[in-house]
């Protein structure tokens, strides 16, 4: 690789409000060059509040990584340094750990699995680590009480590597505190699923809006739905637009908005929407607004004078290949309701064409694929420094959406 840049993944609550960010860098291998790249882009080539907003970063180290003075590059009150479990642990480590936590300097265990042998190992430096993530695919018998054991010694635990709901719900049952893993974008299946009225209504202003209905059609149609209505009032009169008089009607709201943007907010409504009070909707908003600023933005390195339209089908390209997610009904079901094009779908679920090229870039660069990514960039000339702007950009935006959403 000629390059690196940051990945992250987000830990959550039990609900699913985001906790922390867990960062990753794409060259595989945590090493001393990985940490010291990764605080690096951190501290400079991206910056610090661009990848974490108001969150809190966990980072990957080594044993060794301890004894340097690369921790002080960072604000300490923003980063929890998380141990590997390859780490030496010996009195020298120990005494460390309880200098460096003593100056307020945090650590964790990474992906522990928790065994009686690593339990023996690592108990030693408990005192000076405040989270543990259980790597639970190789920890799938530990029991309640063995967590709650953990906790009383004042100990965050962190179930890591979690794939589907049911893993979460099994660390849900045994105390677990926080979570983190792919089960996040993956759709819940339910035994009555079910479609609702608002729902069906927010589709059908959407419809109508890639339709060309006439201004006097869109005005109507949003008076009817007077909670939609009073929503976007509101958008448009929130700090986002900076109006020097705010504005009461929706004609006005339609015409300072314009068609494409209104699409994008509609569809931006169906999902916090969908999710509703709950706070797993968090983690889902947000992948929303990664994804669909990564399609975007790529589509315009490749082709910086992309028009309107195209950026528009990139955005709603994005939208769409989580919005399975918001629904317990086939995802192919949800398009028909969209009527969506038959070049989309075949973008979605073969990725096939221009705009399902786009996704599964995306998808390499939310899954750190780096294979993927070196066939994309290859295929189009494009060197990996090319990417950190996007990312970080991208990231910009999820943080400005999770602050907002306070």
């Amino acid at each position: 690789m000629g390059s690196s840049y940051i990945g992250r993944q987000p830990v959550v609550t039990e609900r699913g409000a985001l906790a922390y960010y867990d960062l990753f860098s794409s060259i595989q291998n945590v090493n001393a060059q990985a940490t010291a790249t990764l605080i690096n882009n951190l501290q400079s080539s991206f910056g610090i509040d661009r990848i974490l907003g108001r969150r809190i970063g966990l980072i990957r180290v080594d044993h060794r990584f301890v004894f340097h003075g690369l921790l002080s590059l960072l604000p300490k009150e923003r980063v929890i340094y998380s141990l590997l479990e390859e780490s030496i642990i010996d009195e020298v480590l120990c005494a460390q750990l309880e200098e460096l936590k003593n100056q307020g300097y945090r650590f964790a265990l990474n992906d522990f699995a928790f065994t009686p042998e690593n339990i023996e190992k690592f108990a030693p430096i408990f005192p000076y680590v405040e989270c543990i993530k259980i790597d639970i695919p190789r920890s799938k018998e530990i029991q309640r009480d063995e967590v709650e054991a953990l906790k009383a010694q004042g100990l965050t635990v962190i179930g890591s590597k979690i794939e589907s709901h049911d893993m979460h719900a099994e660390c849900v049952a045994k105390g677990f505190t926080y979570f983190q893993g792919y089960f996040i974008s993956k759709p819940k299946t339910l035994e009555n699923p079910s479609f609702s009225l608002d729902h069906g209504a927010v589709m059908q202003l959407w419809n109508m809006l890639q339709s060309d209905a006439e201004i006097d059609e869109l005005v109507s149609a949003f008076e009817i739905n007077h909670m939609i209505s009073l929503k976007l009032i509101r958008f448009i009169n929130s700090a986002v637009f900076s109006l020097k008089n705010p504005v009461s009607s929706v004609r006005n709201v339609l015409t300072l908005m314009g068609r494409e943007p209104l699409s994008q907010w509609i569809m931006m409504l169906l999902f916090s929407e969908t999710q509703g009070s709950d706070e797993n909707s968090i983690p889902l908003m947000l992948m929303v607004v990664n994804r669909t600023e990564l399609m975007t933005q790529l589509l315009e390195l490749i082709q910086p004078k992309a028009t309107k339209g195209e950026k528009a089908t990139a955005y709603f390209v994005g939208m769409l290949s989580l919005i399975h997610l918001l629904f317990h009904i086939p995802h192919r079901e949800i398009l028909r309701r969209l009527n969506v094009a038959p070049e989309i779908e075949r973008a979605l679920f073969e990725g096939d064409g221009f705009y399902g090229e786009l996704l599964t870039m995306v998808r390499s660069i939310e899954m750190l694929d780096s294979e993927g990514i070196e066939l994309f960039l290859k295929k189009h000339d494009l060197e990996y420094a090319s990417l950190e702007p996007l990312i970080a950009s991208a990231m910009e935006k999820v943080n400005q959406f999770d602050a907002a959403m306070e």
